[in-house]
Protein backbone atom coordinates (compact mmCIF):
# COMPACT_ATOMS: atom_id res chain seq x y z
CA UNK A 1 0.00 0.00 0.00
CA UNK A 2 1.44 3.44 -0.90
CA UNK A 3 2.91 5.41 1.97
CA UNK A 4 1.93 9.04 2.49
CA UNK A 5 5.02 11.21 2.17
CA UNK A 6 5.28 13.71 4.99
CA UNK A 7 5.71 17.25 3.72
CA UNK A 8 8.47 18.02 6.24
CA UNK A 9 11.09 20.29 4.68
CA UNK A 10 14.30 18.67 3.53
CA UNK A 11 16.30 20.76 6.03
CA UNK A 12 14.20 19.60 9.00
CA UNK A 13 14.32 16.01 7.82
CA UNK A 14 18.10 16.06 7.43
CA UNK A 15 18.60 17.59 10.88
CA UNK A 16 16.50 14.82 12.43
CA UNK A 17 18.80 12.18 10.89
CA UNK A 18 21.47 13.05 13.48
CA UNK A 19 19.26 11.49 16.16
CA UNK A 20 20.22 7.81 15.93
CA UNK A 21 17.06 6.86 17.85
CA UNK A 22 14.80 8.66 15.39
CA UNK A 23 13.68 5.77 13.21
CA UNK A 24 10.89 7.87 11.72
CA UNK A 25 13.46 10.24 10.13
CA UNK A 26 15.09 7.34 8.30
CA UNK A 27 11.63 6.05 7.31
CA UNK A 28 10.62 9.44 5.93
CA UNK A 29 13.83 9.71 3.91
CA UNK A 30 13.33 6.17 2.65
CA UNK A 31 9.64 6.70 1.76
CA UNK A 32 10.49 9.91 -0.06
CA UNK A 33 13.50 8.87 -2.10
CA UNK A 34 13.58 5.07 -2.47
CA UNK A 35 10.90 5.01 -5.24
CA UNK A 36 12.68 7.86 -7.03
CA UNK A 37 16.08 6.12 -6.90
CA UNK A 38 14.59 2.81 -8.05
CA UNK A 39 12.85 4.50 -11.02
CA UNK A 40 16.01 6.51 -11.78
CA UNK A 41 18.13 3.33 -11.81
CA UNK A 42 15.57 1.54 -13.99
CA UNK A 43 15.73 4.42 -16.48
CA UNK A 44 19.48 3.85 -16.62
CA UNK A 45 19.03 0.22 -17.64
CA UNK A 46 19.01 -1.72 -14.36
CA UNK A 47 16.58 -4.54 -13.69
CA UNK A 48 14.19 -4.44 -10.70
CA UNK A 49 16.48 -6.34 -8.28
CA UNK A 50 19.60 -4.31 -9.13
CA UNK A 51 17.65 -1.04 -8.97
CA UNK A 52 16.32 -1.99 -5.51
CA UNK A 53 19.88 -2.79 -4.37
CA UNK A 54 21.16 0.53 -5.71
CA UNK A 55 18.40 2.38 -3.83
CA UNK A 56 19.21 0.61 -0.56
CA UNK A 57 22.95 1.19 -0.91
CA UNK A 58 22.50 4.81 -1.99
CA UNK A 59 20.26 5.73 0.95
CA UNK A 60 22.44 3.90 3.47
CA UNK A 61 25.58 5.57 2.11
CA UNK A 62 23.92 8.98 2.16
CA UNK A 63 22.85 8.64 5.80
CA UNK A 64 26.36 7.47 6.79
CA UNK A 65 27.97 10.36 4.92
CA UNK A 66 25.52 12.87 6.32
CA UNK A 67 26.01 11.75 9.91
CA UNK A 68 29.78 11.89 9.36
CA UNK A 69 29.53 15.50 8.20
CA UNK A 70 30.45 14.84 4.56
CA UNK A 71 27.37 16.49 3.08
CA UNK A 72 27.29 20.29 3.10
CA UNK A 73 24.09 21.93 1.80
CA UNK A 74 26.06 25.10 1.10
CA UNK A 75 28.05 23.21 -1.56
CA UNK A 76 25.10 21.73 -3.42
CA UNK A 77 21.58 20.43 -3.37
CA UNK A 78 20.59 17.11 -1.83
CA UNK A 79 19.66 15.79 -5.26
CA UNK A 80 23.24 16.27 -6.52
CA UNK A 81 24.65 14.31 -3.59
CA UNK A 82 22.17 11.43 -3.95
CA UNK A 83 22.60 11.33 -7.75
CA UNK A 84 26.37 11.14 -7.24
CA UNK A 85 26.09 8.16 -4.90
CA UNK A 86 23.55 6.39 -7.13
CA UNK A 87 25.67 7.04 -10.21
CA UNK A 88 28.71 5.51 -8.51
CA UNK A 89 26.72 2.41 -7.50
CA UNK A 90 25.26 2.01 -11.01
CA UNK A 91 28.72 2.46 -12.58
CA UNK A 92 30.10 -0.27 -10.30
CA UNK A 93 27.35 -2.65 -11.41
CA UNK A 94 27.96 -1.77 -15.05
CA UNK A 95 31.71 -2.33 -14.67
CA UNK A 96 31.04 -5.78 -13.23
CA UNK A 97 28.78 -6.59 -16.16
CA UNK A 98 31.33 -5.21 -18.62
CA UNK A 99 34.07 -7.39 -17.16
CA UNK A 100 31.86 -10.45 -17.52
CA UNK A 101 31.09 -9.51 -21.13
CA UNK A 102 34.78 -8.97 -21.81
CA UNK A 103 35.51 -12.50 -20.64
CA UNK A 104 32.93 -13.72 -23.14
CA UNK A 105 34.53 -11.68 -25.93
CA UNK A 106 31.80 -9.03 -26.10
CA UNK A 107 32.15 -5.26 -25.96
CA UNK A 108 32.87 -3.92 -22.47
CA UNK A 109 31.99 -0.30 -23.25
CA UNK A 110 29.39 1.01 -20.81
CA UNK A 111 28.61 4.69 -20.34
CA UNK A 112 26.20 6.75 -18.30
CA UNK A 113 24.61 10.04 -19.38
CA UNK A 114 26.34 13.29 -18.45
CA UNK A 115 25.50 15.22 -15.27
CA UNK A 116 22.90 17.42 -16.98
CA UNK A 117 20.99 14.48 -18.38
CA UNK A 118 21.19 12.62 -15.07
CA UNK A 119 19.77 15.69 -13.33
CA UNK A 120 16.92 15.85 -15.84
CA UNK A 121 16.14 12.15 -15.32
CA UNK A 122 16.17 12.63 -11.55
CA UNK A 123 13.87 15.65 -11.72
CA UNK A 124 11.46 13.77 -14.00
CA UNK A 125 11.25 10.91 -11.49
CA UNK A 126 10.78 13.37 -8.61
CA UNK A 127 7.94 15.07 -10.48
CA UNK A 128 6.34 11.68 -11.10
CA UNK A 129 6.70 10.75 -7.41
CA UNK A 130 5.21 14.12 -6.39
CA UNK A 131 2.29 13.67 -8.79
CA UNK A 132 1.56 10.16 -7.46
CA UNK A 133 1.67 11.48 -3.91
CA UNK A 134 -0.59 14.41 -4.80
CA UNK A 135 -3.06 11.99 -6.39
CA UNK A 136 -3.04 9.86 -3.22
CA UNK A 137 -3.70 12.97 -1.14
CA UNK A 138 -6.54 13.90 -3.48
CA UNK A 139 -8.03 10.40 -3.16
CA UNK A 140 -8.05 10.63 0.65
CA UNK A 141 -9.22 14.25 0.90
CA UNK A 142 -12.50 14.52 2.79
CA UNK A 143 -13.63 17.43 0.63
CA UNK A 144 -13.47 15.37 -2.57
CA UNK A 145 -16.23 12.79 -3.00
CA UNK A 146 -15.45 9.41 -4.60
CA UNK A 147 -17.81 10.34 -7.45
CA UNK A 148 -15.96 13.60 -8.11
CA UNK A 149 -12.62 11.78 -8.03
CA UNK A 150 -13.89 9.12 -10.42
CA UNK A 151 -15.12 11.77 -12.85
CA UNK A 152 -11.71 13.46 -12.68
CA UNK A 153 -9.85 10.16 -13.15
CA UNK A 154 -11.90 9.16 -16.16
CA UNK A 155 -11.89 12.55 -17.88
CA UNK A 156 -8.42 13.91 -17.06
CA UNK A 157 -6.24 10.86 -16.40
CA UNK A 158 -7.85 8.43 -18.86
CA UNK A 159 -8.81 11.22 -21.31
CA UNK A 160 -12.38 9.95 -21.71
CA UNK A 161 -14.65 12.55 -23.39
CA UNK A 162 -16.82 14.39 -20.83
CA UNK A 163 -20.03 13.26 -22.52
CA UNK A 164 -19.02 9.62 -22.12
CA UNK A 165 -17.99 10.14 -18.48
CA UNK A 166 -21.31 11.85 -17.74
CA UNK A 167 -23.22 9.00 -19.31
CA UNK A 168 -21.20 6.36 -17.44
CA UNK A 169 -21.63 8.11 -14.09
CA UNK A 170 -25.23 9.16 -14.69
CA UNK A 171 -24.56 12.88 -14.33
CA UNK A 172 -24.30 16.02 -16.47
CA UNK A 173 -21.37 17.19 -18.60
CA UNK A 174 -21.34 20.36 -16.47
CA UNK A 175 -20.79 18.22 -13.36
CA UNK A 176 -17.79 16.59 -15.06
CA UNK A 177 -16.21 19.98 -15.76
CA UNK A 178 -16.87 21.09 -12.17
CA UNK A 179 -15.22 17.89 -10.90
CA UNK A 180 -12.23 18.55 -13.15
CA UNK A 181 -11.90 22.13 -11.91
CA UNK A 182 -12.15 21.17 -8.21
CA UNK A 183 -9.70 18.29 -8.44
CA UNK A 184 -7.15 20.23 -10.50
CA UNK A 185 -7.19 23.07 -7.96
CA UNK A 186 -6.53 20.64 -5.09
CA UNK A 187 -3.92 18.79 -7.11
CA UNK A 188 -2.07 22.03 -7.81
CA UNK A 189 -2.09 22.90 -4.09
CA UNK A 190 -0.67 19.48 -3.19
CA UNK A 191 1.98 19.70 -5.92
CA UNK A 192 3.02 23.14 -4.69
CA UNK A 193 3.71 21.73 -1.21
CA UNK A 194 5.54 18.73 -2.66
CA UNK A 195 7.84 20.92 -4.76
CA UNK A 196 9.80 21.79 -1.64
CA UNK A 197 9.75 18.18 -0.43
CA UNK A 198 11.40 16.99 -3.65
CA UNK A 199 13.41 20.20 -4.27
CA UNK A 200 11.72 20.80 -7.60
CA UNK A 201 12.18 24.16 -9.30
Amino acid sequence: MPVAIESQTTTALLESLFDLQNDSAWQQLDDRFRPVIVAFARRLGLGPADAADVAQETLSQFVRDYRNGKYDRERGRLRSWIIGIARHRIAELNRGRANRREHRGQSAIVSLPDDGELGDLWDAECRQAALCQAMRQLATARKVSPRTLEAFRMHVIEETPPEQVAQTLGTSVRAIYIAKHRCLARLREAMEQLRDVYELS
